[in-house]
């Protein structure tokens, strides 16, 4: 019902921007979505005409992304792509023998009173940080941020050099899997090794996501591009079609993000 509710609310929030961006005539920026609710945005904007849309999120590797809705004539070919993104880096810098985590960063950024969705992606490299994230949040980290935990941190606008090597692409890890056929309750035998039948129970519990969108649909066909989450064994995108084996079953290759 919860997720029923915030998928209703995002889809509102998207017509709202759409309205607004034609009624004004300039671009509508939405707070940082995660993956599913750029999944969604994707999906409904997508049959909307006379609108423009593309996700930014400071960096090509940034998985958590600000959405620009604007009337399709506002930008042309020149135009730089998303220099007007309302997206701000701060570096926090500390000791290379520190070793701060994910959590432990956006825990003590949270901890200031700021809202999840005004933080993008954070990334971690030796003696330093990069937070993508708004002006507002950007003004309230460069203000009262000095530690994160029993770690001191200091601030600056921007990235450094030591930041900017940080910023890298998710990573993957390969694995392949020997299916019967290319249906989800198969797919989800494949990758956590339980049978066929608890396969199929796991899918109807509400624990198995298909494009970010929970899918109870133990016979849904799973195709290349898919991705793929199942609760307590991570995150899968489909790679290419399943290649039939010498014993009448089909491999299937699949990316984790590690």
């Amino acid at each position: 019902m919860k997720d029923s509710s915030h998928k209703e609310m995002t889809a509102a929030r998207l017509e709202d921007m759409c309205e607004l961006a034609v009624k004004r005539g300039k671009p509508v920026y939405s707070a940082f979505l995660n993956d599913s609710e750029q999944f969604l945005a994707a999906k409904q904007l997508g049959k909307r005409h006379g609108i423009s849309v593309m996700f930014w999120g400071g960096s090509d590797v940034c998985t958590r992304k600000m959405l620009r809705v604007a009337p399709d004539d506002a930008y042309n070919d020149e135009d730089d792509a998303h220099g007007d993104f309302p997206v701000y880096a701060v570096t926090l810098t500390f000791r290379k023998a520190d070793k701060p985590g994910h959590r432990d960063i956006l825990g003590a950024v949270m901890g200031l009173g700021i809202e999840r969705e005004t933080v993008g992606d954070i990334f971690i490299g030796e003696g330093a940080a990069a937070i993508f994230c708004t002006k507002t949040a950007r003004d309230m980290i460069s203000d009262s941020l000095v530690s994160v935990g029993h770690i001191g941190v200091s601030v600056s606008d921007g990235l450094t050099e030591a930041a900017e090597a940080a910023v890298r692409p998710v990573e993957f890890s390969n694995t392949e899997i020997n299916i019967a056929s290319e249906r989800a309750d198969c797919i989800v035998s494949g990758i956590t090794g339980l049978s066929r039948e608890k396969s199929a129970a796991f899918i109807r519990s509400g624990s198995f996501m298909l494009n970010y969108d929970e899918c109870d649909n133990v016979s849904r066909s799973i195709a290349e591009g898919d991705v793929l989450t199942l609760r307590g064994y991570g995150k899968y995108i489909v790679c290419g079609d399943a290649v039939n084996t010498k014993k009448g079953r089909l491999r299937i290759t699949l990316k984790k993000y590690i």
